[in-house]
């Protein structure tokens, strides 16, 4: 799989609060391939940096003979908290006013 094409912060951002109304509680973004989530844990919204376990990996690895990119964005866990906020409006303001793509 080609990777995707860059999504504007603002569509993103977008995307993400239809996603809150729709009731996800995870949205993955990033450049060309998602590298991030935006996650609601209780009543905080958190966006972490997605990472792949090393045994998932060569899990997957082993049995398909093959890793791709999407591979591991498929097999990746939200990990390390980059930024957190009390509400889904305040996690939009932070993401507005940081770096782009993260």
């Amino acid at each position: 799989m080609a990777p995707r094409l860059l999504e504007s912060r603002e569509d993103f951002l977008a995307r993400l609060q239809q996603a809150a109304r729709l009731g996800k509680k995870e949205v993955r973004f990033g450049a060309h391939h998602f590298s991030h989530a935006a996650c609601l844990e209780g009543a905080t919204w958190r966006v972490r940096r997605l990472v792949t376990p090393r045994a998932k990996a060569e899990a997957f690895l082993k049995q398909h003979g093959r890793f791709m990119p999407e591979d591991n964005e498929a097999l990746a866990e939200p990990a390390d908290v980059m930024l957190e906020a009390p509400t889904l409006g305040a996690l939009v303001e932070a993401l507005r006013r940081g770096p782009w793509p993260l």
